[in-house]
């Protein structure tokens, strides 16, 4: 079966066991999504079935909305209230105009260490693997963006996180960042993605959804916007992979006809579009 899905993830399942669950309710074995969710976080999810499972490089993946909980006083080894505590601190009351100081110190591009627990590999091993095993492992700071961040205080101890960053961002690092901004221990105490650039969760299904044929997207709304859609009646050309010409000068584009993927191209030094990857 060849389909694009948005999926609204439930807290208490890994996307690893909710790919499964859709590869069980669609009978595909080809199957794959565009970004992991933690197991106790919930919310969007882009699952591609089928031929559909090409276009993995070219989807949406930033500008990645997120509404989280948090809470002082605690630090747990995953940055979440999941985790096993291992440093305590009694939280002192904050000012709006420190939180507002903080929350513009993480604003825009700024640098990140990647939690242990986390999938990333080092060495052909992930992260959280090692961690399981009480092995930290050096991690660099990487550059991540954060293009909107409010905070919002609930009460003393709890506060509410609105998150737009780039691919790659982790929203408890983010948070346990944010109480070192003002001397405090911070973890998650929730995550739901709910926004990727333009798709929304209002717009996901639920498994339930999904077992009565809903949430179908046309491809076309999942690529991502750094490349340009063309419409072309060039087909046999570019199914063949031929070079080029357009009297344009967008850097990446997709051809498309009659609304149907033809292929992924990027312009060359020659002046001439390669093709990347065929799409049907």
């Amino acid at each position: 079966m060849d389909a694009v899905i948005l999926l609204n993830k439930p807290a208490g399942m890994t996307s690893f066991d909710a790919v499964a669950k859709c590869r069980k309710i669609f009978h595909e074995r080809k199957i794959g999504h565009t970004g992991t969710l933690d197991p106790e976080a919930s919310g969007l999810m882009i699952i591609l079935l089928g031929k559909y499972t090409k276009l993995l490089p070219y989807c949406v993946k930033n500008h990645k909305a997120y509404q989280a909980t948090l809470k002082f006083g605690e630090m747990t080894d995953t940055e979440d209230v999941w985790g096993t505590v291992v440093q305590t601190k009694t939280p002192t009351i904050h000012t709006e105009e420190e939180i507002a100081k903080a929350v513009q110190s993480l604003t825009g591009d700024i640098l990140q260490v990647p939690p242990m627990y986390s999938a990333l590999k080092k060495d052909g091993k992930k992260l959280y693997e090692y961690a399981r095993q009480g092995i930290e492992i050096e991690r660099e700071a990487r550059p991540v963006h954060i293009s909107s961040l409010k905070v919002e205080k609930i009460d003393e101890l709890n506060y509410r996180m609105n998150a737009v960053v780039s691919s790659g961002t982790y929203i408890r690092t983010l948070i346990a960042d944010f109480g070192k901004q003002l001397d405090e221990l911070a973890i998650m105490a929730s995550l739901v993605r709910t926004k990727i650039e333009h798709l929304s969760i209002e717009e996901a299904c639920t498994f339930e959804g999904l077992e009565s044929g809903k949430a179908f997207l046309s491809p076309i709304q999942v690529i991502d916007p750094t490349y340009k859609i063309v419409e072309t009646d060039r087909v046999a050309d570019i199914k063949n992979g031929k070079r080029i010409k357009l009297d344009i000068t967008d850097p990446q584009v997709i051809f498309t006809s009659n609304g149907e993927l033809l292929a992924a191209y990027a312009l060359q030094e020659d002046g001439l579009y390669h093709c990347l990857r065929g799409l049907f």
